[in-house]
């Protein structure tokens, strides 16, 4: 999936990454805080994520704030 994030001055970064879960309570990722990505989401937690499934021949988009995982 892709993973778009956007910094403290609002300057959008996008990068491929794994979705590890999907369930009723969200959608799961892994990052590390230090990472570009961990900053982003520090300064601005929310996020969209955009993947395409193939089965179907569309794509999935999913936007929303991000809360990190205990």
């Amino acid at each position: 999936m892709t993973l778009a994030t956007a910094d403290a001055s609002g300057d959008p970064t996008a990068r491929v990454l794994i979705l590890k879960d999907a369930s009723p309570e969200g959608w799961q990722f892994a990052s590390d805080a230090s990472s570009l990505k961990g900053r982003d989401l520090a300064a601005r937690p929310y996020a969209a994520l955009t993947f395409y499934w193939a089965p179907l021949a569309r794509q999935v988009r999913v936007r929303g704030p991000v809360v990190r995982a205990p």
